[in-house]
């Protein structure tokens, strides 16, 4: 292999991890990058990504061939390690450390190294002057209220609807892009897609309602009388009124008149929502453009969407029962965490005068 430069060694060894050591494939990578034939034979392939898996360099080095134990680093493994993250910047660091067969917290060295950053997807709305005080204000009442103790967080119903496609999913929770700086990604979805919309309400406690699968589009109508005769008697068969407060965001159905009249009647001022203050005395206006405050959408979907889609649904009679599942394996200890997510939540809010802050986990 002394023949070859480091740039080719390089190359060969990345795409030996890629093609799983298939050697025919990583000949045609070959072909498609040099427009030759000129490649390395079998052998020399597999002992060249041999000795970088024992010993974490490209370059002949006899010694580190007969010795090394654990992944060095050298500059040949930063170099495949680099390209292997700009030709795959959403891979794993475990399927990463697989493949190119370093240990994993020899490659976290090297990729601390190679000063690469975990970007998580975030996705946000455009704010203008009044919606970042309004974020503000709900920020600083909050907080105010939680300190107290007028509030308890362990009280707190959140409440919100997302829909459920067989188009596949893009997990902001767990979705990571490895680069030197923060990209842009654009998803692609079809027009029409086959989806569920699904309503749950989640609390310290766990999901304490759902997953409910509306049918249609959601109207003040449907969304009314699934309160009155689903979600309200729920909460009074379990005494799990009084006391406690109920959110909801600010989607058009949620702010109708007759919504408004059936939270009065059962929650009074404990309630949590936008433009709720304007029809009757007390509760709390909830920030508009604020998902980044609500854990079901800062936790919940993300979370179920990632389990549904480990079960690879191809069609909505297998989709239902995935997302059902999904919610069964919600335990009450994760989404504790959660409620303290969303009290520091309400502090980065203020720090950032009411506007988008970098995303916090949880």
């Amino acid at each position: 292999m002394n023949k070859y430069s480091t740039d080719v060694r390089v190359f060969t060894v990345l795409q030996m991890a890629r093609c799983d050591e298939n050697v025919k494939a990583v000949q045609r990578a070959w072909q498609e990058k040099f427009h030759n034939k000129n490649w390395p034979n079998k052998r020399t392939m597999a002992r060249l990504y041999a000795k970088f898996k024992r010993t974490g360099s490209v370059e002949d080095d006899k010694k580190a061939m007969a010795t090394a134990t654990a992944t060095v680093v050298t500059d040949g493994a930063k170099q495949v390690v680099d390209d292997f993250f700009a030709a795959d910047p959403t891979g794993s660091v475990r399927r990463a450390a697989e493949m190119l067969g370093i240990k994993r917290t020899s490659l976290q060295r090297i990729m601390k190294e190679l000063e690469l950053s975990p970007y998580k997807i975030q996705v946000t709305q455009p704010l203008n002057e009044d919606h970042t005080q309004r974020r503000s204000e709900f920020a600083q009442l909050m907080l105010e209220k939680l300190q107290t103790g007028e509030i308890d967080v362990k009280k707190i119903w959140f409440s919100d609807e997302a829909y459920f496609t067989l188009d596949g999913h893009l997990n902001k929770q767990n979705y990571r892009y490895w680069g030197r700086e923060r990209p842009e990604i654009t998803v692609v979805r079809s027009l029409h897609p086959k989806k569920f919309l699904v309503w749950c309400a989640i609390s310290s406690h766990g999901v304490i309602f759902g997953p409910i699968f509306i049918d249609g589009t959601l109207s003040a109508a449907n969304y009314r009388k699934f309160l009155d005769e689903e979600f309200i008697p729920f909460l009074h068969g379990h005494d799990l009124v009084l006391g406690h407060w109920f959110m909801q965001d600010g989607a058009r159905p949620h702010r109708m008149a007759d919504v408004f009249e059936v939270l009065n009647e059962h929650f009074s001022d404990r309630i949590i929502v936008l433009d709720y203050p304007s029809h009757f005395q007390g509760g709390i206006e909830w920030p508009p453009y604020s998902p980044d405050l609500n854990p079901c959408d800062y936790y919940l979907w993300g979370y179920m969407k990632s389990k549904v889609w480990q079960t690879s649904p191809t069609n909505l009679p297998e989709l239902k029962p995935a997302i059902t599942t999904a919610v069964d394996t919600i335990d009450c200890e994760a989404c504790s965490r959660v409620m303290v997510g969303f009290q520091n939540r309400q502090t980065a809010v203020l720090v950032k005068d009411g506007g988008h802050f970098e995303p916090l986990y949880h």
